[in-house]
């Protein structure tokens, strides 16, 4: 009865993850009441998502990403890029792209998007580097390289991939490591900003629409001395994720304290810090913590990853499985949100790799990265919806550019997980 109720709640938090009525930390608290109400687990293991260490680092860093947010960075990129708008040619695409790449590792997509249509707005509608060209290949960019070094927000992109499955496979050596995301995906990131390099021209160039753009607005100056705090406490917790393997488990305090030194030296106020503590994705992430140790113990797993086996056969090639999970993520979030897809999708491929003898981290590391790169319909993500709006993009005129992207994208990380994390192990 046990794994019967666990199998309901795992359908009925991926039915709402599609249907999007209710926010997912919602959707997740509800299936933690629901094991607590039934008997599965007792209220504090049911809850216990909420003290968990993966989630008091993603809150806290979500946190210092705000802070830093606030900081002159962006004025500044916005002034070297005023600099040099009115040049054409490679130059200013190669700029563009690199400002993204760095911007793609501080900050959410949306916001990134949204800053990118300002520099780009004033570009003239009628020449071949035009804004509705240069604000899709930049996304294209974005999805690609969005939080792959371990720093800023990336931080936590190999800690919020191991609450989804590690109450699945208990085995440390078997999680991931803050650098593995980079590790599998620098391979993709180049390949796709290349094309987007060399592809641009097949974007269709039109005038854009920033009406819908809330976040298309000048940074306030700050305070220089709370800028100076706010930098001091970012770097020193990005050295305390630099060097995680000497200090243990203390890297999941640094982002605590710094959002205290925060609070305490008026950098962020209280009611900032509480808000950015409490969003969405904090609340989803304690959930789908607890889902995954009851999945886990209850013999859905199991279940899980047999039917799986039968589907794909008794032995299936390592690339197979890969590519396999990296096209599944990549449809599958086109009608749901990236992290609503590897939510799902990571305890499903932890539950074939358990049954099959295989090493999970490839297979996960595939889901979590193709989720973000679903570019070619606006349902992909919000930040995607929002460079088809700004560029006044419609999907069939775009497949000529999305399609060879996707193609290159699944080849390029299949075969590149399958060499840094084989499906089958030595």
């Amino acid at each position: 009865m046990q794994m019967y109720i666990v199998l309901g709640l795992l359908v009925f938090m991926i039915i709402m993850f599609f249907i999007n009525k209710v926010p997912y930390g919602v959707t997740t608290m509800t299936c933690c009441a629901v094991l607590a109400l039934t008997g599965i687990f007792d209220i504090p293991t049911a809850f216990s998502g909420l003290a968990n260490r993966t989630t008091i680092l993603v809150a806290c860093m979500f946190t210092i990403a705000y802070a830093f947010g606030k900081t002159s960075l962006i004025n500044k990129i916005r002034a070297g890029m005023e600099k040099i708008k009115e040049k054409s040619g490679i130059g200013f695409i190669i700029f563009l792209f690199l400002v993204t790449i760095v911007l793609a590792q501080l900050m959410g997509r949306t916001a990134i998007v949204s800053i990118i249509a300002l520099f780009l707005v004033s570009l003239d509608d009628n020449d071949e580097i035009c804004g509705s060209r240069m604000i899709f290949a930049a996304f294209s960019v974005l999805a690609a390289w969005s939080l792959k070094l371990p720093i800023g927000l990336g931080a936590t992109s190999s800690a919020t991939a191991n609450a989804y499955y590690e109450g699945i496979i208990n085995n440390p050596a078997l999680m991931l490591l803050p650098t593995d995301f980079i590790k599998v995906s620098f391979i993709p990131c180049v390949a796709l900003t290349v094309y987007a390099l060399l592809a641009w021209k097949l974007i269709p160039k039109h005038s854009i629409s920033t009406d819908g753009v809330k976040e298309v607005k000048a940074t306030a100056a700050i305070d220089p001395r709370e800028e100076m705090i706010i930098n001091v406490v970012f770097v020193a917790v990005i050295l305390g994720f630099i060097f995680g393997a000497k200090i243990g488990n203390l890297m999941y305090i640094i982002p605590v304290i710094g959002v205290l030194a925060l609070i305490y030296t008026k950098a962020l106020t209280a009611k900032e810090a509480v808000n950015s503590l409490t969003t969405d994705m904090v609340w989803m992430i304690a959930g789908v913590l607890v889902m995954s140790d009851a999945i886990g113990k209850s013999g859905v797993g199991d279940l899980i990853g047999n039917s799986l086996l039968k589907i794909l056969g008794d032995h299936p090639s390592g690339l197979l499985v890969l590519v396999v999970f990296a096209v599944a993520s990549i449809v599958m979030t086109t009608f749901m949100s990236n992290t609503g897809t590897a939510a799902v999708l990571t305890p499903i491929a932890a539950s074939l790799s358990l049954v099959a003898g295989m090493d999970p981290r490839g297979i996960v590391l595939v889901i979590n990265i193709a989720s973000v790169m679903a570019v070619a319909f606006p349902s992909g993500s919000a930040e995607c919806a929002l460079a088809f709006a700004i560029g006044q993009h419609q999907p069939g005129k775009l497949l000529k550019y999305t399609f060879p992207y996707l193609l290159i994208a699944v080849v390029t990380l299949a075969i590149s997980a399958s060499v840094f994390f084989p499906v089958y192990p030595a």
